[in-house]
């Protein structure tokens, strides 16, 4: 039977659609596979998500990392000992946990549920960092505000340090841009296939104390170390913070020869490394173990790679007109 035109642009419009169709099934299907509908990753993230209680009051955030019930977590959420932790999660309730594991160099807990045999729904660790700009999402629950999901970007290619406050030392971090509010803390940093690149610890601040929209969050390899060691790892401390010369005063660079580079010692801690040597809060180290140190993240990477108890050699000037001097410390341990 002879098809007119019109009967012609029907049969090959009704192809189109069929073959159409087809290949959105399959291609949908693989483009699921690859990286999950928004919908799917939330209720994944929610799934594995925890808010973590202690002593019966809401302190942050966490996931599961584990079928059998392991926790993550950030350490300064948990790091009281002695006290009666429990997690929420929207799937197995309210459960006790105990703390297995931590790192305080990195602000990182591990917990286990406590007397329930069940299969949770968990979140598996990234094998890297992200590349800079990539997009990543944090589960927590942000001024105690349930089940949000935030979005925000890697901000740098490297692993960098920062000072947290809440542990009194400094963490080694990635840095994001995006929004982090109290009870964030513990929360999982996603990649957009729901693996965990980062541990939510803290923010950046003016010096006014409000927040500049830079989170700071314990990254990957830190996490996978700690699950695949266990145990409470030992960091090491000089007991001081510190800034590198160039964010001082004009008028505190000028009282040092010209040319001098290093770390300055605003804070050092009564009773610790530093303060036992003598430094002050205008001591400015210029080496450590014959290594010169112009960066903050360089001195601080050489000293979390020593044990506390470790001696390190420093040379160290003051602004007082005196040579550079040679001064031996013993690293403390973080508390």
């Amino acid at each position: 039977m002879r098809l007119g035109m019109v009967g012609r642009i029907c049969v090959f419009t009704a192809t189109f659609v069929a073959l159409a169709v087809g290949y959105m099934s399959v291609g949908g299907a693989e483009a699921d596979r690859k990286a999950p509908a928004p919908e799917s990753l939330y209720t994944r993230l929610q799934r594995a998500s925890v808010e973590i209680l202690v002593n019966g009051r809401m302190t942050g955030s966490g996931c599961f990392v584990s079928s059998d019930g392991v926790v993550l977590t950030a350490c300064h959420v948990v790091k009281d000992k002695g006290k009666h932790i429990e997690i929420v999660s929207p799937v197995v309730g309210r459960l006790t946990a105990r703390r297995i594991a931590t790192d305080r160099g990195h602000d990182l807990a591990l917990l286990r549920v406590v007397g329930k045999n069940r299969k949770y729904p968990y979140l598996e660790i990234a094998p890297r960092l992200p590349e800079p700009l990539s997009e990543v999402m944090l589960s927590s629950s942000p001024i105690w505000r349930h089940g949000l999901v935030l979005k925000g970007s890697v901000a740098r290619a490297r692993p960098s340090y920062c000072w947290q406050a809440a542990l009194g030392c400094y963490i080694r971090c990635i840095y994001i841009d995006g929004a982090s509010p109290v009870g964030s803390s513990g929360g999982c940093w996603t990649d957009s296939r729901g693996r965990v690149v980062g541990v939510q610890s803290g923010y950046l601040n003016n010096t006014d104390k409000s927040p500049v929209g830079i989170a700071f969050a314990a990254p990957a390899d830190a996490i996978a170390k700690l699950l695949a060691e266990g145990g409470d790892r030992k960091v090491a401390t000089m007991g001081a913070a510190m800034e590198e010369l160039w964010t001082q005063s004009q008028g505190f660079i000028a009282r040092l020869p010209n040319g001098t580079q290093g770390i300055v010692t605003p804070r050092v801690n009564k009773g610790g490394p530093l303060d036992k040597a003598g430094m002050t809060h205008e001591t400015l180290i210029m080496e450590i173990d014959g290594k010169q140190v112009i960066y903050l993240d360089k001195l601080l990477e050489i000293v979390q790679s020593r044990k506390p108890g470790d001696r390190v050699a420093l040379k160290v000037i003051e602004p007082i007109g005196k040579p550079p001097r040679e001064v031996k410390i013993r690293l403390a341990e973080v508390k």
